[in-house]
């Protein structure tokens, strides 16, 4: 009884009304105690205080810390080089002139230059588009792949519990035969019954023990998958409620493909307007003499040098920034579509899942009903053994379909929440 009293404070939280009505509907106190075990071992209630999904994700997503200190690393690098006074690094040339080879009259010249490059015409405004364009896709980027890696956790998350409330109603189921065989072995002696009836009862107790098998290898599959996914994060056990719906353009999946879009567009204004190479201002120093008898005399020279272009070095580069461009565009209006067709999907899954929940629901309180007469009849000797064994698997069958329609039901909500955007 006392797991009858915890059971009922549950129902009285949770306000399932139908489950306790099935429960009190049970005439014997034995039946009623195994029904409340079940439905606390189904996954029907869960603790107050446990680990979150976002604790969970929050571990996940801590392996990818290295990464993203590298790619700062990195956009840090690029600003700064966009922020620069010089495109690129000066050059220095040391050279030197003699006549030793043929003549060996004396002369002698020794030079020095140093090469400045020079920013072309909004050449630093561009890199710096581009250096803020590649930053933004690269958070954006990680945002995306931390709303992907949610998803896998929520699917994996709830494959466990689903493969959890089969195991424990074939546990359940264990338990039943056994105490039907223990009972149809009693009144056999008794000579109530018949042998063809107590192999009948054994034939029960075989076929729950091979789903609980096949339930422990489908649970622990369940469980290795989670745990490699999740990075030895602890299971959590509650359900996420549904959220608010965020805004098209705050979706992770669309502002990482808006992003990359910008930053293909920078590339492109980059590709279009540095339409030669950089210009370069030299200043030389030079120390020469004729011959031997005359002094060394210093010269100094400045120097610019004006690269052109030409298509042959400007239009591979246009192309491919403008293809890049195109792709991104394109991707970018497809799971725009692909987003509001999975929105609308979603919103039919809630209702669908949750009429289906009831359904499952009112199932088992008419499973729990029918065992109750059958059983009772059994007691009096107006049906067979078959029969009662018809309706326990029956009611076993509703017990299993009702909790998986309550998680499938639960999981929809986290489905919900993974495809418009909501985060743990």
């Amino acid at each position: 009884m006392l797991n009858l009293l915890l059971l009922r404070r549950f129902i009285v939280k949770q306000r399932d009304c139908h489950l306790d009505e099935v429960i009190m509907s049970y005439p014997y106190p034995c039946y009623r105690s195994s029904l409340g075990l079940a439905a606390l071992w189904l996954g029907l209630s869960a603790p107050l205080s446990a680990a979150t999904l976002k604790d969970t994700l929050d571990q996940a997503w801590a392996a990818q810390a290295p990464a993203q200190s590298a790619r700062a690393a990195q956009f840090d690098a690029q600003q700064a080089a966009a922020r620069a006074w010089l495109p690129e690094p000066p050059t220095l040339t040391l050279s030197g002139r003699s006549d030793q080879i043929d003549r060996n009259s004396g002369l002698r010249e020794w030079e020095a230059e140093v090469g400045v490059p020079l920013w072309l015409w909004g050449q630093r405004d561009r890199a710096g588009a581009v250096a803020h364009g590649e930053r933004e896709a690269g958070i954006q980027g990680f945002a995306h792949q931390r709303w992907l890696l949610a998803g896998e956790l929520r699917e994996a998350w709830w494959e466990v519990r689903l493969a959890q409330a089969e195991l424990d109603a074939a546990e359940l189921k264990v338990t039943e035969a056994g105490r039907l065989e223990a009972d149809v072995a009693r009144r056999l002696k008794a000579g109530a019954l018949a042998p063809l009836d107590l192999n009948l009862a054994r034939s029960s107790v075989a076929q729950a023990g091979s789903e609980r098998l096949r339930a422990q290898a489908t649970l622990a599959r369940a469980r290795s998958q989670f745990q490699a996914l999740s990075r030895a994060a602890p299971l959590p056990d509650q359900d996420e409620l549904p959220g608010t719906e965020v805004a098209a353009e705050q979706h992770p999946q669309l502002m990482n493909l808006v992003a990359k879009a910008s930053a293909a567009q920078a590339r492109l204004g980059q590709a279009g307007g540095d339409t030669r190479n950089n210009p370069e201002l030299a200043l030389t120093l030079s120390r020469e003499r004729g011959n031997d008898g005359e002094p060394y005399q210093n010269l100094a020279k400045v120097a610019i040098k004006i690269p052109l272009g030409s298509p042959a070095r400007n239009q591979p580069r246009i192309s491919a920034a403008s293809a890049e461009l195109t792709d991104a565009q394109i991707a970018l209006d497809g799971a725009q579509r692909r987003l509001a067709a999975d929105v609308a999907a979603s919103r039919a899954e809630l209702d669908q899942t949750s009429a289906a929940a009831t359904l499952q629901q009112q199932r088992l309180q008419l499973a729990g009903q029918s065992f109750s007469w059958v059983e009772q009849a059994f007691q009096a000797g107006q049906l067979d053994l078959p029969a009662l064994i018809r309706a326990e698997t029956e009611l076993a069958d509703a017990r299993l379909q009702a909790a998986r329609a309550r998680i499938e039901a639960a999981r929809a909500v986290s489905r919900y929440n993974q495809t418009v955007g909501i985060l743990p």
